[in-house]
């Protein structure tokens, strides 16, 4: 299905008001199994909107437009619908009657404005919005539906979910499923490049997200059978296993820390910046601090005596020293990252350390093979 969204507003064209509409509708529409094709923003001035809507339309089977349904004059988008598509807009004196009832009910007037969000393109299906005033409404124009919705967030998520999505299920009758795994220490395009020409089922494509330090990975079925989804899984795993390290809903972190089973763990660290206490904070039994200066030296970190210790020392010359201290055994390295953001390193660094927890943990060297940092040296003590 060839989906495309379309933003307007003058705000969000100049940056005043970040589009957040469209980039919780993408990730929204991914889980459910479908993918954005394009995104558009547009102004609040008719012609660009006009032009927008039709261009959207001639290659889209589905159109979602979000914003300008509003009662004041820069509010364009049900008139430039009405002109895009040669639909004259009509009164809808159902929606009006429900206008009137809202504000009478909240002891208000109701302005002659707000009669404009009643007027919508001849032959549209109202889109019910049961927290506020602005309808939406959806057009067919040849093989293609456009949904339109107000820009308002909470009203255009209420309306997606219970009035946009049911019709996309119904209508296309096709079944979509969808598998998540997380990847740390290989790039996107390595992993693209392995998983492009593999044979997948019919019907199942792979999708890719980088969430700095992880690569999400997804496997997205239209129509396909079980048996599609494990062959494809498969598939997936034998190019990926060395640097799985997480699949499914919950983030690869309280996956790892739940394995623990409630032993202590003690967190202590100086190049991460914090990173590391950030994934573990939700743990129960955690202890962590954060300090300025630790030692460089891998030999030179200290551990608790007891339950698990993670360290990610100071960096020095470009090195940083991590530690893994568990059930009476050292786990030394020092690791190099070169990595142009300051932020990225530091989640690089601390998800490596907790690496080394998830790979003890499984049977494996604590040492993982990684391309997006270089292993200096390291040592069990």
């Amino acid at each position: 299905m060839h989906i495309e969204v379309i933003s307007t507003g003058d705000e969000i064209v100049t940056g005043l008001v970040v589009d957040t509409n469209a980039a919780w509708l993408s990730a929204l529409l991914l889980e459910r199994g479908w993918q954005v094709r394009r995104r558009h923003t547009v102004g609040d001035e008719m012609n660009d909107l006009i032009a927008v809507l039709s261009d959207a339309a001639s290659r889209s089977d589905v159109v979602i437009v979000c914003g300008g349904l509003g009662p004041t004059t820069d509010d364009l988008t049900a008139e430039a619908a009405a002109r895009a598509f040669a639909a004259p807009l009509e009164l809808r004196s159902d929606w009006l009657e429900n206008i009137r009832e809202r504000f009478a009910r909240r002891g208000r007037p109701m302005s002659a404005s707000n009669e404009k969000q009643a007027w919508l393109p001849r032959g549209s299906v109202l889109l019910d919005n049961p927290v506020g005033t602005a309808c939406g409404f959806m057009v067919t124009q040849a093989a293609c539906r456009l949904f339109f919705t107000p820009g308002v967030p909470f009203e255009f998520r209420q309306m997606v979910e219970e009035q946009i999505l049911p019709r996309l299920q119904d209508d296309s009758g096709i079944q979509t499923r969808l598998r998540r795994f997380y990847t740390f220490g290989l790039p996107e395009s390595t992993l693209g490049d392995r998983l492009s020409s593999l044979p997948w089922p019919q019907g199942i494509v792979v999708g890719y997200r980088s969430s700095m330090p992880l690569i999400e990975l997804k496997l997205i079925g239209h129509g396909v059978t079980d048996a599609d989804m494990e062959q494809a899984e498969a598939l997936l795993l034998e190019q990926v296993q060395e640097v799985l390290v997480g699949c499914g809903d919950t983030p690869p972190w309280q996956s790892i820390l739940s394995r623990l089973a409630g032993t202590p763990l003690y967190v202590q660290e100086c190049a991460s910046g914090g990173a590391l206490q950030r994934l573990c904070r939700d743990y129960p039994q955690l202890t962590a601090r954060f300090e300025s200066q630790l030692p460089a030296e891998p030999g030179a970190l200290q551990a608790e005596s007891c339950g698990v210790t993670l360290v990610v020392g100071a960096e020095q010359d470009d090195a940083v020293a991590l530690l893994l201290h568990i059930n009476g055994q050292r786990f030394e390295q020092k690791v190099q990252v070169r990595h142009p953001d300051r932020a990225s390193r530091e989640r690089i660094l601390a998800f490596c350390a907790l690496d080394m927890l998830r790979r003890h943990l499984d049977g494996l060297s604590p040492f993982g093979e990684y391309q997006t940092l270089r292993r200096l040296e390291s040592r069990l003590r």
